[in-house]
């Protein structure tokens, strides 16, 4: 049976069914958008309305990833394929498409409701930082190298600008996707519910990357391994 390709330009989708269709996504419906190639079809609309639509989207895919829909981390990776404006045209939104695509992609689900950690985010950040003290990150490894050029300002617990930017620098984009999916998988799989709503709460934090060099969490992953050459030293 051939494809019906010559019919695909006429394909309208309503804004409201779109949301239907791709909110809760099933094996079917994301099957038939892929097979027959209807994203452009259905986000057919100017860039900045589709920033908009997707970002009204992000809500029902958050939860769903936090549920354990795989599919989700599915279909961001085929949004990244046909509309990569929107994975470098907004980083908030990327970081939020990242964060989403993780969550959905590491196995498991919550055992608490997502809306209640994002809407008390303050408070379950209260000494979130000391789980970079868990052996999970351990596996987060800087260099010596990396390391030195810290060690004066880390000795004296007092880092300077320059010490803050160059720790910005250390956070590459695979060493932040490295330390997002561990926050998944303990934010799904530590036996301690605490726990568990910190590291997503980390998560959330976490959004503007930016701002990872002055992120009390990163801060005391770097202190960390500081700490663990001075001890090999001694």
């Amino acid at each position: 049976m051939n494809r019906p390709e010559n019919k695909l330009s006429s394909i309208a989708v309503h804004p409201e069914f779109r949301r239907v269709l791709l909110a809760n996504p099933t094996c079917k419906t994301l099957r038939t958008i892929i097979e027959y190639q209807l994203l452009n079809q259905i986000f057919d609309c100017p860039e900045q309305s589709l920033t908009d639509e997707v970002c009204r989207l992000l809500p029902y895919w958050e939860q769903q990833a936090c549920q354990g829909n795989e599919l989700i981390s599915t279909l961001v990776h085929y949004l990244s394929i046909y509309f990569p404006c929107l994975f470098t045209s907004n980083t908030l939104l990327k970081s939020n498409l990242q964060r989403i695509r993780i969550l959905a992609e590491t196995p498991g689900i919550f055992s608490f409701p997502p809306r209640e950690i994002q809407e008390n985010l303050i408070h379950f950040l209260q000494a979130a930082d000391v789980l970079a003290d868990l052996p999970q990150f351990e596996v987060i490894s800087f260099s010596l190298d990396e390391i030195r050029p810290l060690a004066a300002d880390l000795a004296r617990f007092n880092l300077s600008r320059h010490s803050r930017r160059y720790i910005q620098n250390l956070f590459h984009p695979e060493r932040c996707e490295a330390i997002l999916s561990l926050l998944a998988y303990i934010a799904k799989d530590y036996p301690l519910l605490r726990i568990c709503r910190q590291a997503y709460a980390l998560m959330i934090s976490l959004d503007d990357f930016a701002a990872w060099g002055n992120h009390p969490f990163c801060l005391r992953l770097v202190a960390n391994h500081f700490w663990e050459y001075q001890a090999r030293k001694s």
